[in-house]
């Protein structure tokens, strides 16, 4: 039997964040500053 190795990219924390302007909850890898929805910045202690 043979098995898979998974190789590729390292995984990226993500969390979910709702935007201050927009309302609009979406899931953020850690790097991500600005809402996707409407360009303003997100910040950490508005994570759900």
């Amino acid at each position: 039997m043979k098995t898979k190795k998974k190789e590729g990219k390292l995984k990226k924390k993500k969390i979910t964040i709702r935007c201050r302007v927009c309302l609009m909850v979406d899931t953020y890898t850690e790097d991500e500053k600005v809402c996707r929805h409407c360009g303003s910045r997100l910040f950490k202690i508005d994570q759900i």
